[in-house]
């Protein structure tokens, strides 16, 4: 006997398939087979169409056959067709309904079009329980095994995913109308999802898996991998309108870049295990805890992230175990200085410390330093054997005893200044620094003497301090050396009493004077900008007074002269170490030193001002070519420069337009004047770097 029955069904799918089978069960006793037609059955977020059950009898027991011509779910924009299902064998029990190893046959064009996978279904007739098993479903060359326990008050999914391609995801969240910021190229994916819920509402989900050979990037670039290599374990469930997560993530292999932070996770594995709650927009960590290989190991807990705030981070106790270098500056903070002089530094060493936020504001900083070392190719500051402690607090309470900090090095240098092994005993506290008792700091063959030094307004506009010091004497030689400059003979020394920093310019209200070349040199009106910047300037006046001019020609083989020399450069401004502006004058002053002038210094003379052939010529020929040196009533030379071009002058007019380098006196008498008003001063730094390599001129 045949039974068919056609009518419209609006309840929900699990209750069609639960009416479906008790309705086969009532009056399969007594039926031969049976037939249910549906054209329509659809519930809150799905639709079928033309459905067609059908229940035989055999001696062997029970088969089932259901067709579907499409189901439509709203969250998903294709529409699944010709659904076949194929059940050899039926269990019907007083029970339980049952229907085991189904084969099920679909056309699914969002999985690649034609499906055929393994089915099971067990509905408890006493309980209400539906249990289904799929297994075999594929997702491009991986398969997926899907398990749930459907119940009215609750419900269970378990998803295996093995070696599924994850583009093949993503392109699955894209047909769903899912966000997806990030392109996936490549990647596979084997894990096990468990998920928990109750009606429409997810309770709890447990996940653990592994992703393989990840290539992904996003539309600005500014995160991609390449061959990653991960291994998860996530752990979420909601209570009292809270989520609680515990997640595990470890990178092992490939390569991983987040603007600028570039990462090669087969050099140096990453693990971060954390747990806490999340309630609205308000994250709070429990604990965190991240281990990068040979890099980093650090802890955090009371973690709070406000994600609705502009600045989301407010609380955090960070407990930083180790950081060790040189993986550590390469990777963490290279990227960020890859534009500044601080970048390409050759460091070693280890810090370890804590930091604790309140409020999205720092609160204590705890650092200490284990053998530092930080060396560049042209560093603007390197340190040898650092080792000490830092701790700052953002402020005290009266109760509270401002914490000592203490820093030693081995040596070090800043601008091309080598100094030696020194330490400094200090506080910090807010943007304030002071130290604590004077130190010594060697400086070349010298040494800076700090009686005080104090910095308000760190890290502000207002950034400003005060220094006093005194300068043991130091060689003037190695001084030029090390900022390139000729080098001569000398010492400099004297004390610092108002040295300050305002508004990041660097001024010297005192003056300070250098004995060299057994005269005086004074530099007044020092000022320096961008002191720590990529390009400083400076800006000074430098006054001469009775330079012996032997001991100064020597210094450079220019020649020898005798005599004393005067004057000064006035309106000095450096860029980058280099003179872009000055007006100098120099000129001798008569005293008890005869003032002579060699052959060679002559004719370099001559050079500079652009008569050297004339002075070549005519000390050549003649009788002047057997004197080795002449007597000279003045002598000097004037250059005011401004844009490359030096603007010539010496000691007076001389007749056609020139201008005395040298002013001879008695006999044998030579003078050398200069031709040239203007000259280009590289040109210039040429001439005088010849004659200073020259041997002179040949006189037969």
């Amino acid at each position: 006997m045949r039974h068919r029955l056609s009518r419209r069904y609006t309840h929900s799918l699990l209750v069609m398939a639960a009416t479906v089978a008790i309705a086969i069960a009532t009056i399969a006793y007594a039926i031969d087979d049976v037939e249910l037609t549906f054209d329509v059955m659809h519930g809150p977020e799905w639709r079928a169409e033309h459905v067609r059950a059908r229940l035989a009898m055999t001696p062997q027991g029970q088969r089932a056959q259901v067709d579907i011509r499409s189901v439509h779910f709203t969250s998903w924009p294709q529409p699944i067709r010709n659904v076949s299902i194929r059940c050899p064998d039926v269990q019907i029990g007083a029970r339980e309904l049952a229907c085991r190893n189904a084969r099920v046959h679909a056309d699914v064009p969002a999985l690649g079009g034609q499906q055929t996978f393994t089915a099971s279904l067990r509905y408890g007739r006493a309980t209400g329980v539906l249990e289904l098993d799929l297994r075999n479903l594929e997702l491009g060359a991986g398969t997926l095994a899907l398990q749930a326990s459907l119940h009215e008050t609750q419900w269970r999914i378990r998803a295996d995913f093995d070696n599924v391609p994850l583009a093949t995801l993503v392109a699955l969240a894209q047909q769903a109308q899912g966000p997806m910021p990030i392109t996936v190229a490549s990647g596979a994916a084997t894990l096990r999802a468990d998920i928990y819920g109750a009606g429409t509402q997810v309770s709890h989900v447990r996940a653990h898996g592994t992703l393989a050979a990840l290539t992904l990037n996003n539309d600005s670039g500014s995160i991609a991998t390449e061959g990653l290599a991960a291994r998860f374990d996530v752990d979420l469930s909601q209570s009292d309108e809270e989520w609680q997560y515990r997640i595990l993530l470890g990178l092992d292999d490939g390569q991983g870049y987040v603007e600028p932070i570039f990462v090669d996770f087969g050099t140096h594995a990453l693990e971060l295990a954390t747990q806490g709650r999340l309630a609205g927009s308000l994250l709070v960590a429990e604990s965190i805890r991240i281990t990068h290989s040979d890099l980093l190991d650090a802890r955090a807990h009371a973690v709070t992230i406000d994600l609705a705030h502009a600045d989301p981070l407010r609380t955090l106790e960070l407990e930083l175990a180790q950081m060790r270098f040189p993986g550590a500056y390469e990777i963490y903070l290279e990227p960020f200085l890859i534009a500044t002089s601080l970048k390409a530094l050759r460091t070693s060493g280890q810090v370890t410390g804590a930091l604790a936020l309140h409020d999205g504001v720092p609160q204590r900083i705890e650092l200490e330093l284990r053998g530092i070392d930080v060396e560049g190719d042209e560093p603007l500051l390197a340190f040898r054997g650092l080792n000490g402690t830092w701790h700052w607090r953002a402020s005290l309470s009266d109760e509270e005893a401002e914490p000592t900090s203490h820093l030693t090095w081995a040596g070090g240098h800043l601008y091309g200044l080598d100094f030696g092994a020194a330490q400094l005993h200090f506080v910090t506290t807010g943007r304030r620094f002071a130290l604590l008792e004077p130190t010594s700091v060697p400086l070349l063959d010298g040494a800076l003497e700090l009686s005080t030094l104090s910095i308000r307004d760190v890290g502000s506009q207002q950034l400003g301090f005060n220094v006093a010091a005194t300068i043991r004497p130091i060689s003037v030689e190695r001084l030029c050396r090390a900022f390139g400059w000729p080098q001569f003979g000398g010492q400099v020394s004297g004390s610092i009493s108002d040295l300050q920093l305002e508004a990041g310019v660097l001024t010297l209200g005192t003056r300070l004077e250098a004995r060299v070349f057994d005269g005086v040199l004074t530099v007044r009106d020092l000022r320096l900008d961008e002191p720590f910047g990529a390009w400083p300037r400076l800006f000074a006046n430098i006054d001469f007074a009775g330079l012996d001019l032997e001991l100064l020609t020597r210094a450079f083989s220019f020649g020898r002269i005798t005599g004393r020399l005067s004057g000064g450069i006035y309106g000095l401004e450096l860029f980058n170490w280099q003179p872009v502006a000055f007006d100098a004058r120099l000129y001798t002053v008569p005293g008890r030193t005869r003032q002579r002038i060699s052959q060679r210094a002559v004719q370099n003379i001559g050079r500079i001002g652009g008569g050297g052939a004339g002075v070549t010529a005519a000390l050549s020929s003649g009788f002047l070519r057997f004197f080795e040196e002449f007597n000279y009533a003045r002598l000097g030379i004037t250059c005011k420069l401004e844009n490359e071009v030096c603007e010539m002058g010496g000691v007076g007019p001389a007749p056609n337009g020139g201008y005395y380098l040298v002013q001879g006196r008695g006999l044998p008498r030579i003078d050398v004047i200069g031709n040239a008003r203007y000259v280009d001063w590289p040109q210039l730094i040429g001439q005088l770097a010849a004659a200073t390599a020259s041997g002179g001129p040949i006189v037969n």
